[in-house]
Parts: structure tokens; C-alpha cells; sequence
């Protein structure tokens, strides 16, 4: 791989924000598009993923994500990149799934070892809650009620962890039952009628990393390889051999303002070099843990001022939710459940013209957080 090309930083978010469906051209028309084109939307907070739709479709409602993911829908949400829930089209699940796997087993071993459990009784009790979903979804109180009630045990931990292992094995889903975008009824069922079309199984996981790097990079080049560490959560152990699979697929290139070299897909590199500008009034509301931002980390300065990382960073590293003017972010933004009203601050004083345009869009974010009952 060779250095190909410096671009402007401007151009860059430009056709960043393009690709993942919030710039000025038309971008991804459905659910399921979109969670491809971003790598599998960010769903670790319950308004995420439908505030990261509301902001990139055009004329998005609610019911729309919640039937994407029914048995009959194109989505899947699973535990994969940082240990962390993300929604994936059914064909592209199963790299997430088999290439993290490793990560989640190793944890919820640990925790079972620090309670007397090894890795087969956690199977065991993976094959337990596997039968008793047989019969249909149940919601997980009820779920653990009834392993303890049938085998007869008084190990909470036990029953808890065999969930969790069948879950992160990939055996059943977790679904939310909740009519509501501000709630979770969560049940699990056998991952066989909850996404009667979706294997997870049988994937090799060196393959599978080798697919969900290269689809990172589509989403979110040109990206550094710390990017890619931080939001994959893989070791570099990991990462580099998938960065050797794809070397005839990937060129290095500079971003103004950025100190180190950075890595594209080639198939994009037309796409990035030949984007204009977003307008200086191009304003647009982002998601708490925007799959965009989520991607980055040894670079997110492309997006903000480091003097502001604070006030758009939590102290874990979280993206608060992003009021963002020609691709930067200039405020945060936040729904306030009890008052059901967006409140926001922003970090500069900004034209009137440009204000106005913010207003109308936490107009449209509260409008929409209002379409149903907290």
C-alpha cells in the first residue's frame, strides 16, 4: 500500500456524511441499507438506533424499526463490536457475530469462573434455556422463574450466566417487545423463530474478521487503525492479519488537520476525492452514540474542536447526542423524558441564519420523540 493522496478535511466529512445517509445528496432509502452502508447501527441506548434513522430517512416512523426487526424483517440485533448491541441485515450478522465471539465468550467465562462455574456448566445451562424457549418467548424474569422452578436450583448466577452464554453463543435473540421507543419489554426466544432465515453458527472467525474489517472500512475510511481497534473492540493481533488479507484492497491517504496516515477502501477513493464541500448552513441533529462518530477515536478531531472534547465526550468516551453545522460538531442536544421537550447547549454563538435552521431541527427531533408515550 502506498500514500495516494492528502485530501481536504472538509471533503472527507463531506463524503463520509454522504455515504452514511445525513448529507446533502440522497443516501440509504431503507432500515436495513442503512445499517449496511454504517457497519450495523449503534443500539447499546434504546432512542439510538431510531434517532439515527429519524435523522437519515425521510419520512421514518417508529414501527418501521420495530418491524425490521421481527421475524419477518431484515435486521437482527446482536452483542458484537465492544461488547456492545448493534443492529445488522441478516446476510452481514454472521461476520459480526463469529469474528467478536471470542471477546463476549471470554468475558462471560470469566464471570462464571468467579462463581464456581466453568465454561460446560455454562453450556449446560445455555441447552436449559434453550428448551425452555422452545415454546415461545419469555420475557427474562420469567425466563430465569422457570429454570430455577425445572432444575431446581438456587444459583441465580448459574441460570443468569447460561442465558448469557446461549445469547452471546448465538443460540436465541434478545427481542423488545415494547410498543414504545422509549421502552424495553425485553424476551428471549430460540434464534430459529425470532429470525427463521439468520444463522450465526459455523462461521470461521478469521474469515469473518477479515469481512468486518473490510466493511468497516467501506463505512468509515479513510480511518486510522487505532479507529478501527477502538470500534471494533479485536486485538491487533487480530486486526493485522485482516489488514494483510485486504492489502490489495486498500490504499493509504492523508486528511489535512490529521497527523497520521490513513486507510481507505480503493473503491472509495473517487467517491472522497471528488465530494464538495457541505454548505456552511448545512445543519443536522446526530444520535447519542452516532454510528458515525462511534467509528473513530485516534481521530475524531476531524469532527470537533479538541477544546470542546469534554462537552461532546462523555468520560467513557460516549458521543453525547450532536447538534452539527457543515459536518462539525457545534452544541449537544438531549430529550428530557420527564418534560418530554429537547433541551440543547452549543459550544459557540453561530449566524442567525444558521440558528434558525438548529431550531427547526430540535423542532423535528422533539416532534418525533412525541410521536409515542414515554
Amino acid at each position: 500500500m502506498s500514500l495516494t493522496a492528502t485530501l481536504p478535511a472538509a471533503v472527507e466529512r463531506a463524503a463520509v456524511a454522504t455515504r452514511h445517509g445525513w448529507g446533502v445528496a440522497a443516501g440509504p432509502q431503507s432500515i436495513s441499507s442503512l445499517a449496511a452502508v454504517q457497519a450495523g447501527l449503534h443500539a447499546a441506548r434504546l432512542l439510538t438506533p431510531y434517532v439515527t434513522a429519524h435523522t437519515r430517512l425521510p419520512g421514518f416512523a417508529a414501527p418501521q424499526l420495530r418491524d425490521s426487526l421481527a421475524p419477518t424483517g431484515a435486521l437482527v440485533k446482536i452483542r458484537c463490536m465492544r461488547r456492545t448491541l448493534h443492529l445488522w441485515p441478516l446476510d452481514q450478522a454472521a461476520d459480526a457475530h463469529a469474528a467478536t465471539l471470542r471477546l463476549r465468550l471470554g468475558a462471560t467465562s470469566a464471570t462464571g469462573r468467579r462463581h464456581g462455574l466453568d465454561d460446560r456448566d455454562l453450556e449446560r445451562w445455555a441447552d436449559h434455556a434453550v428448551t425452555a424457549l422452545k415454546v415461545g418467548p419469555l420475557s427474562y424474569r420469567d425466563l430465569q422463574a422457570r429454570l430455577a422452578k425445572e432444575r431446581h436450583t438456587a444459583s441465580t448466577e448459574a441460570v443468569r450466566l447460561g442465558i448469557k452464554w446461549a445469547w452471546e453463543s448465538g443460540r436465541i435473540a434478545c427481542l423488545n417487545l415494547a410498543s414504545s421507543l422509549h421502552r424495553e419489554q425485553r424476551h428471549f426466544a430460540v434464534i430459529d423463530h425470532a429470525h427463521p432465515s439468520l444463522c450465526l453458527d459455523g462461521r470461521d472467525p478469521r474469515a469473518a474478521a477479515v469481512a468486518l474489517v473490510r466493511r468497516y472500512l467501506r463505512a468509515y475510511g479513510p480511518a486510522a487503525e487505532g479507529d478501527l481497534l477502538w470500534w471494533s473492540g479485536l486485538t491487533r493481533a487480530e486486526i493485522t492479519p485482516a489488514l494483510v488479507a485486504l492489502r490489495s484492497e486498500v490504499a493509504w491517504v492523508r486528511v489535512e488537520g490529521l497527523p497520521e496516515d490513513l486507510l481507505i477502501h480503493h473503491e472509495d477513493l473517487d467517491q472522497v476525492r471528488t465530494a464538495e464541500p457541505l454548505p456552511a448552513d448545512h445543519v443536522k441533529l446526530l444520535a447519542f452514540e452516532d454510528p458515525t462518530f462511534k467509528g473513530y477515536f485516534t481521530t475524531r478531531t476531524r469532527y470537533h474542536d479538541p477544546d470542546h472534547t469534554t462537552r461532546a465526550f462523555n468520560p467513557i468516551g460516549e458521543v453525547r447526542a450532536a447538534i452539527t453545522v457543515a459536518g462539525r460538531i457545534t452544541g449537544t442536544w438531549e430529550w428530557d423524558k420527564r418534560t418530554r421537550a429537547v433541551r440543547f447547549a452549543l459550544f459557540t454563538r453561530l449566524p442567525r441564519g444558521v440558528m434558525r435552521l438548529v431550531r427547526q431541527q430540535l423542532d423535528q427531533a422533539e416532534a418525533f420523540l412525541r410521536t409515542e408515550p414515554c
